[in-house]
């Protein structure tokens, strides 16, 4: 089945009345979303716009009021309003009458109404998918009579749907069933909904053994076409489409009439029988010409976008769906002209990957972008038949866009200038008057906020990066400043090495010069804004680690303060799954927390074993336990928190995050547990190096 070609899609007018509606509850300034979206749903226009700014996903389930309700509560209020405001001041084509309008629009509601109650009666599980099906089944049919100008003497020559919907075959090569399946497609209803629509003018015959949802939107049609004509035949086909009998059908049909003027309260709409009945007997004839005064409205509407854009954070995504509510096109991307030159240059956007790539001199006489920007007036670029036409930028963006048109809006703010540029198929009309400077004034009111927020987000990387060069410049002064007392310490230590003939002495002076070596390698490291994980080999002797360790800081930290030191290896331990220096910084910094904590003459226990299993992976577990004071609990609670108070000391409480970090960085997990007066464990499981 042939698709209908590209068509604009969001410009059809909602109903007057609704839009009223809409526009009073959100004034008042209390109502739910799940309120207003009561009064959205009654409207197929108000639907299909909303759902264009955010399509549904494929698998949700959700009713129509929920899903109206969702994107609701993202939009702005004030956007909403707008929106309100745009439906009874603007009429695009005005094609159409406002009863013809309304009776479309009564219609469509009716047959919901009547394919919901249908699908009750016959135990469809879903009877959301027949309201929806039932309410946009029609429009395609409101937006050939806005838009075609021979559409008219189509619809008066036609005698029933039926023979419309051939007259529209031959003439459009679609008919409005067709179109108005592919504009619920493009909301993201299911495609059995689409198919529904697409079916609903079928003769009973063609439909009686599809799917149940095509039968009973079909029926629905042929009810509604009952209470006008009063025919037995359109009873009939209810009746075998539904299996349901034809005095309960009839029944249905006058519960579902008395029940319209209760679904439409809230509109100060007064529903004539006539206007239930198919559509467009009442669409031909010329159309009424309302003269108002709308300076004021206009004033509101300018007022109601330009307030959507307070929060500069959200600025992009609001400028996307005002672009498809107020302005009935899809999002626009935005040229930004570049600094200190005269060029146009695409503003990343991840919809359109490399779009920061194209640059559009400001000059260039071919370009409608260049043009737009040069003018400061609003432009319209038509795609040739035979590319690249004009200019070769402007007719690729526009295949970028999937458009074969663009209109071209400049913008500037006290940050920026550049241009908004907007899909607009060349057979599209995107109006004039107050579109014009509708375009213009969202546009200005978006961008102003985009801009403020990218100018804000540059000068926070500015602030980052001078911070970062400071840093640097400090750190690389520290490590220069370190190294030489530590070449000189290193020098006096072979000094002393030399004349010393203690063996134990000579190993514990070897241990502190490779120690030396290590906190020289974490400083030029740190200079250079490398991994704090130190380098080496990526696997460690456990065992060996500590006995060195124990050795060179023993005395310095525990024996001096009469603790006893204890240590529980096994020389058989497998090597751990972390390079050593990296392990090294992990037991010095929670030996010094301990030694700080331990009263004099107290005990520090440190064990090592293999073979425990931790999150489905061989570890070795490392105890380190203390007699000391213990912790609070709300202390431990931060205890690894990177900031977090956990000393008094001068630079401290930054030794236990980086801790969990390094341990961290290799899959390991540390725990700690304690209770005031109860001492301190650390528990660390360290998974084991890959055995060669």
């Amino acid at each position: 089945m042939r698709r209908p070609a590209a068509v604009p899609t969001s410009r059809l007018p909602a109903l007057r009345e609704t839009a009223a509606a809409l526009l009073r509850v959100l004034s008042a300034g209390d109502a739910s979303p799940h309120d207003i979206a009561r009064i959205v749903v009654l409207d197929p226009v108000l639907v299909f716009e909303l759902l264009l700014t955010s399509p549904i996903d494929s698998g949700d389930q959700s009713s129509l009021l929920d899903l109206v309700a969702d994107r609701l509560v993202r939009i702005d209020t004030g956007l909403l309003q707008a929106w309100s405001l745009r439906h009874l001041i603007q009429q695009p084509q005005r094609n159409i009458s406002t009863r013809a309008h309304r009776h479309h629009a009564l219609h469509s509601l009716f047959v919901a109404e009547l394919a919901a109650n249908l699908a009750r009666e016959m135990d469809y599980p879903q009877p959301n998918d027949a309201y929806v099906a039932g309410l946009m089944h029609d429009l395609g049919l409101l937006w050939l009579t806005e838009y075609r100008s021979d559409y008219p003497k189509v619809l008066a020559d036609s005698i029933d749907e039926r023979g419309l919907s051939a007259a529209e075959w031959e003439r459009y090569g679609f008919d409005h069933a067709e179109l108005s399946s592919d504009l619920a497609t493009r909301c993201g209803f299911a495609p059995g909904i689409a198919d529904a629509i697409a079916l609903h003018q079928a003769e009973p015959d063609a439909v009686v053994s599809a799917h149940p949802l095509v039968r009973i939107i079909a029926a629905a049609e042929e009810l509604a076409s009952y209470r006008g004509s009063q025919s037995a035949a359109s009873l009939e086909g209810a009746s075998r489409l539904t299996k349901i009998d034809g005095s309960l059908l009839v029944s249905l049909l006058a519960d579902t009439t008395r029940g319209m003027q209760n679904t439409v309260k809230g509109l100060d709409l007064v529903v004539e029988p006539t206007m239930l009945t198919l559509p467009w007997s009442a669409s031909g004839g010329e159309v009424e010409r309302e003269i108002v005064d709308t300076g004021i409205a206009r004033t509101a509407l300018t007022a109601f976008s330009r307030s959507a854009f307070i929060d500069s954070s959200s600025a992009r995504q609001s400028f996307d769906v005002a672009t498809r509510l107020l302005l009935g096109l899809d999002a626009p991307v935005l040229f930004v002209k570049m600094l200190g030159e005269d060029a146009l240059a695409g503003a990343p956007d991840p919809a359109h990957p490399g779009l920061d790539q194209i640059q559009i001199s400001t000059q260039d006489e071919q370009s409608a972008l260049a043009e737009a920007y040069r003018d400061d007036a609003e432009t319209r670029y038509l795609n040739d038949q035979r590319p690249p036409g004009r200019c070769a930028a402007d007719w690729q963006l526009a295949r970028w866009l999937d458009s074969d048109g663009l209109i071209v809006v400049p913008w500037r703010n006290p940050n920026e200038s550049g241009v908004a540029v907007f899909p607009c198929p060349n057979g599209e009309d995107p109006g004039r008057d107050i579109e014009t400077g509708l375009r213009k004034s969202v546009t200005a009111a978006a961008t102003a906020r985009i801009s403020e927020r990218r100018t804000d987000e540059q000068t926070r990387r500015d602030l980052e990066e001078s911070i970062a060069r400071r840093y640097v410049e400090h750190a690389r002064r520290i490590a220069h400043e370190a190294s030489n007392p530590l070449t000189v310490i290193k020098t006096y230590l072979g000094m002393i090495d030399e004349r010393v003939k203690d063996a134990t002495l000579k190993e514990q002076l070897t241990l502190l010069s490779d120690e030396l070596d290590r906190v020289g390698a974490l400083v030029r490291k740190a200079s250079d804004f490398t991994s704090i994980t130190p380098s080496g080999p990526a696997h460690s002797g456990v065992a060996e680690i500590l006995h060195d360790l124990r050795a060179l800081y023993g005395e310095a930290l525990f024996g001096r303060k009469g603790i006893n030191f204890e240590l529980r290896t096994s020389p058989n331990l497998p090597a751990a799954a972390i390079p050593p220096d990296a392990l090294k910084q992990v037991f010095l910094n929670l030996f010094k927390n301990a030694a700080e904590a331990i009263p004099e003459g107290g005990k520090l226990t440190v064990s090592a074993v293999a073979g425990i299993n931790a999150n489905g992976s061989p570890c070795m577990e490392i105890r380190i336990v203390d007699n000391g004071p213990g912790l609070a609990p709300e202390r431990i609670e931060t205890l690894f928190t990177a900031g977090a108070k956990n000393s008094d000391k001068p630079g401290g409480g930054v030794g236990l995050p980086l801790v969990r970090e390094l341990v961290a960085s290799v899959g390991g997990t540390i725990l700690c547990r304690s209770q005031p007066g109860s001492g301190t464990v650390f528990q660390i499981f360290m998974p084991l190096a890959a055995t060669p």
